[in-house]
């Protein structure tokens, strides 16, 4: 039962991985470059589509993420406990988890504090908003290849 329970939590926490990381990466290679070279008047509309449709699989990938995440954490032999930073797993995993809560921050502040897409709906202030939320992107996917080279690094161990 514990190896099937194992290898559903890798799987769930590998399928929430390439929902989150790579919606993120897909934004700033593909998407956003897309929506340049669109017309402008419709930029904001499709951001909004975008962030609308794909904001309940964000976060429920944030939410397998955690369960799958604390079960494999505490499964692994080289988790020591909580606050237990003494061997290279323990402090790849610390750096991880600080990198994915920057990630869910930065998501909070340009999605619900910022509201990016009704900005970039305005004929004022549609160029800066796109610009914007393009930097924030490419953040979030630099910050996910950071994750997986974490995770990488730790699997390595």
């Amino acid at each position: 039962m514990s190896q099937l329970l194992v290898i559903s939590c890798v799987w769930l926490h590998g399928l929430a991985t390439v929902v989150f990381i790579g919606h993120y990466l897909l934004l700033a290679l593909i998407y956003l470059p897309a929506l340049q070279d669109g017309p402008q008047d419709a930029r904001g509309t499709i951001l909004s589509s975008i962030s609308k449709r794909s904001r309940r699989w964000l976060y429920i990938s944030l939410l397998v993420f955690a369960v799958t995440g604390f079960y494999l954490m505490i499964a692994d032999p080289s988790y020591l406990g909580i606050g237990k930073f003494s061997n290279p797993w323990s402090i790849a995993m610390l750096v991880k988890h600080i990198v994915i809560l920057v990630m869910i921050g930065m998501g909070f502040w340009f999605n619900a504090v910022v509201r990016i897409g009704p900005q970039a709906s305005t004929n004022t202030d549609a160029a800066q908003a796109i610009t914007s939320f393009r930097r924030y992107a490419n953040a979030m996917a630099a910050s996910g290849a950071a994750v997986l080279l974490l995770t990488a690094l730790a699997q390595a161990e």
